[in-house]
């Protein structure tokens, strides 16, 4: 692992980058608006497990590594959000304080134990989107920001790269499929509820702009990519739900270390 810090530029394009899907840009315009929030908190959760596993544990270098990738991530995606704050979606700040809230509730009301498999239930969820973003997506952002791209594709090229720490943390200090499982669906269901809300509010929003046929356009494309999205994501869901998945065992997807190696490069 390496932390990198790559810089872009996308205030020319955001909200609607993804020209072809362009209901896709605000799923994933949600997603980031979630990142100042929640990967703080997955830092909070692996210093607390750092420091129940003591300063001789060799599992300290990764997850110093980690927590200093996932900062140079949420410090990126708060750039990212500021853009689309300057959109004028004006009841975006409501939506961020709902994560906030929740994840500082995580942090003070559940266990260390719960909290270690809450994080390792995204941290399964990143390579599948790694998967899904350099070789599933191709056609989807062809006409896209390229900027806005690269900068989840930096992202996501990093989630892999250190896909295995919150598993080995959560394996080092508790273990137990029933609770990996249970931290996977729990983080799944929140993720849905706290994303839908806002991801449909900013569809509503971008429809007052259209006329009835474009409108009509608009769903039969949300719901294309949608049901190709969802479809590609429970066919690797699969896997991380077995007793048998360890993040040890995934295939790097095709450019990962391309695009990593062109960003030291270019430092």
């Amino acid at each position: 692992m390496k932390v990198r810090k790559p810089s872009y530029d996308y205030t020319a394009s955001l909200p609607r980058w993804c020209r072809r899907y362009p209901e896709y840009s605000q799923v994933v315009n949600v997603a980031s608006l979630s990142l100042p929030y929640l990967e703080p908190y997955l830092n909070s959760v692996m210093r607390r497990a750092q420091a129940r596993l003591g300063p001789r544990h060799p599992l300290n270098h990764d997850i110093g590594l980690f927590c200093r990738q996932e900062a140079a991530h949420y410090l990126q995606h708060d750039a990212y959000n500021e853009a689309i704050r300057k959109a004028g979606y004006a009841r975006l700040p409501e939506f961020e304080q709902r994560l906030r809230d929740h994840f500082d509730r995580l942090l003070n009301e559940r266990s260390l134990k719960f909290n270690c498999a809450y994080s390792l239930g995204f941290e399964s969820i990143g390579p599948i989107y790694a998967e899904w973003w350099f070789e599933r997506t191709g056609d989807v952002m062809a006409e896209a920001d390229p900027s806005v791209v690269s900068l989840w594709k930096w992202h996501l090229a990093e989630e892999f790269e250190h896909r295995t720490v919150a598993y080995d943390v959560y394996r080092a200090l508790f273990g137990g499929y029933v609770e990996r499982v249970r931290g996977l669906l729990t983080f799944l269901r929140d993720l849905r509820a706290l994303n839908g809300s806002a991801v449909k509010y900013l569809l509503t929003e971008d429809a007052k702009q259209m006329n009835d046929e474009e409108r009509a356009r608009s769903r039969r494309r949300f719901a294309e990519i949608r049901q190709r999205e969802s479809a590609f994501v429970r066919s690797r869901l699969i896997r991380v739900l077995s007793p048998l998945y360890s993040p040890h065992k995934l295939r790097e997807p095709r450019g990962v270390s391309q695009l990593l190696q062109s960003i030291e490069a270019a430092a």
